[in-house]
C-alpha cells in the first residue's frame, strides 16, 4: 500500500506476525490533530461512534485504551431529598447566610 505525504512516496506495510500476534498499524495526524483508527483495530477494541478513548504517555510511546464511562452520582440519597425539598419551597429570603444555612441543615 502506498501513501503520499507531501511530495515523497512512502511504502506503508502491514506487519502481521505469523504466529497470530497483533499487527502494527499506522495513521496520519490531520491538521486538526485527528487520526483515523484503522477499522480492524476498531473492531478488535469494540470502538464505535461515541466511544471514549484514553491516552497515557509511556516510555515506549502512547498507550491507547478504550474506556467505559459511567455517570457518577455526586449526591447521596439524603442530599437529593434536601435538594427536592428546596426546589419545591416557595421563595424565602434570609437576612444572613447563617439563617439560610440553618434552614438547609434543618431540612
Amino acid at each position: 500500500m502506498k501513501k503520499t505525504i507531501g511530495r515523497k512516496k512512502h511504502r506503508v506495510s502491514k506487519k502481521v506476525a505469523s504466529n497470530g500476534e497483533s499487527s502494527f498499524r499506522m495513521a496520519i495526524i490531520s491538521s486538526r490533530g485527528q487520526i483515523t483508527i484503522p477499522q480492524d483495530v476498531r473492531e478488535i477494541m469494540h470502538i464505535r461512534r461515541g466511544s471514549v478513548i484514553g491516552f497515557e504517555p509511556t516510555r515506549r510511546g502512547i498507550l491507547m485504551v478504550a474506556m467505559k464511562v459511567q455517570p457518577q452520582n455526586y449526591y447521596t440519597e439524603e442530599e437529593w431529598l434536601k435538594i427536592e425539598k428546596l426546589s419545591k419551597a416557595k421563595g424565602r429570603t434570609y437576612k444572613t447566610a447563617e439563617k439560610a444555612k440553618k434552614h438547609i441543615a434543618d431540612l
